[in-house]
């Protein structure tokens, strides 16, 4: 029987003292990373026999998530039926609350987007941003003409963390509107759907994990660009969010002792030198604040070879450095992924200046991934991986998946018989 560490991207099978549930979780995994498959290659990936593999893939059938997709030719003896993955067996819909931006996709189980659509915010006050974000999810749905009982869930990408189903935004200047706003409880009042919010980094590693570089690399640290810098945690093709929902806050690293001050009271935060934030700094002058600064001018400065990015690529390069050798160090990832929203031409430059990394720890020479990445999951469609979260959530072990669902809500459920079907009845319910 494989273990959590597999490294061909299976979730390990049980036996027969531990839940069916579970078993048809790590059965539809396997076929959903893996199909086309056989019933035997399933059940040498995840430890099951074949007549038990047989008996989940008729249950998922019927529950229409997988598919038998025709016979496998050209090997010796019977022709072996493969399996695959129904992608319209459910829908999930992704919100992304960006800075003066939203936007959100409904996508099928492989990840196909359906419908999109994007708004610019003016307004910043939480209720009226979570009544947006509700009216985009409600209009998707009728764009794109899916049932609600077909949906297993919203995913919300926001710049902040996320604690029992509260936004606690990292912005010290907007703290007394957003901190401790229920933004899960007011989605799910708005829509009559199964809400669920996370920080923007480890909604871009979950998306990267199912979409993107997850397909190689079943345990990574991805560096998310946006104003400030985040990062997510991927250890064995799971998210990790720590005890409270901060894991991978490598923003407030200190990677220079007593240096620049940071809004989270300490001093040499990484995020002070390597962001988008800091990138603007060096280019906005007296009369304007960073976050004033458009992506549009940082990209023509860049190109026009500005001497003063120059300058910042050259400085955020070394402290990119200590924070990777770190993130090595302690997480001992299979690949460190750099993505985000910052523009190609400034992360283009970055990591040019970053190369070579710092000398790295002997064992890694049996490794098949290099170690910086360059994410592969669309920085355009941030709410890509947003709506990848109800699914990362659902392929997680009751105990950890509960932890992303300790608040309560009276606003009507939709029954879903997919979900009901992996066990999730009472996780979504």
């Amino acid at each position: 029987m494989l273990n959590s560490t597999d490294r061909d991207g299976a979730l390990p099978g049980t036996n027969l003292t531990q839940t069916k549930a579970l078993n048809r979780r790590a059965v539809f995994d396997a076929v959903r990373r893996n199909g086309p498959i056989t019933r035997t290659e399933l059940a040498q990936k995840i430890g099951l026999t074949v007549q038990a593999i047989s008996n989940i893939a008729s249950e998922l059938s019927m529950a229409g998530l997988i598919r038998q997709q025709g016979k496998r030719v050209g090997q010796r003896g019977q022709p072996a039926v493969e399996l695959s993955l129904d992608a319209t067996g459910g829908y999930t819909i992704g919100l992304s609350l960006a800075y003066r931006r939203i936007s959100a996709v409904l996508v099928d189980l492989a990840g196909k987007v359906i419908a999109s659509e994007a708004h610019d915010l003016a307004e910043r006050d939480p209720h009226l941003t979570a009544e947006a974000l509700g009216l985009l999810a409600n209009r998707l749905l009728q764009i794109a003409s899916v049932r609600r009982d077909k949906i297993w869930g919203i995913g919300c990408s926001v710049p902040g963390t996320v604690e029992n189903g509260t936004f606690w935004y990292d912005k010290v200047q907007e703290a007394d509107e957003w901190t401790r706003f229920p933004l899960v409880e007011k989605l799910e009042e708005l829509t009559g759907l199964r809400a669920f919010a996370e920080n923007d980094a480890t909604v871009a590693a979950i998306g990267e994990s199912l979409y993107g570089v997850g397909r190689v690399a079943r345990s990574f640290f991805y560096l998310h660009f946006n104003l400030g810098i985040g990062g997510g945690l991927i250890i064995d093709g799971h998210p990790y969010r720590g005890a409270f929902g901060g894991a991978g806050e490598i923003g407030h690293m200190i990677v220079k002792p007593g240096g620049r001050h940071c809004a989270c009271g300490s001093r040499g935060c990484l995020e002070q030198y390597v962001s988008l934030y800091a990138a603007a700094e060096t280019i906005c002058g007296p009369t304007r604040t960073p976050d004033e600064v458009p992506t549009e001018e940082l990209i023509a400065c860049s190109r026009a070879g500005d001497g003063r990015l120059l300058a910042w690529q050259q400085e955020a390069a070394q402290y990119v450095r200590i924070a990777i050798r770190n993130i090595e160090a302690m997480f001992d990832p299979d690949t460190i992924v750099i993505g985000g929203g910052l523009p190609a031409e400034l992360m283009d430059g970055l990591i040019a200046a970053a190369t070579p990394l710092l000398p790295t720890m002997t064992h890694r020479h049996s490794s098949r991934q290099p170690r910086l990445m360059r994410a592969e999951h669309a920085a355009e469609l941030p709410a890509l991986g947003a709506a990848a979260l109800p699914i990362a959530i659902a392929m997680l072990p009751v105990s950890s998946s509960a932890s992303w669902r300790t608040t309560t809500t009276s606003a009507p459920m939709m029954t879903n018989p997919a979900l009901a079907a992996l066990g999730f009845d009472s996780l979504w319910q």
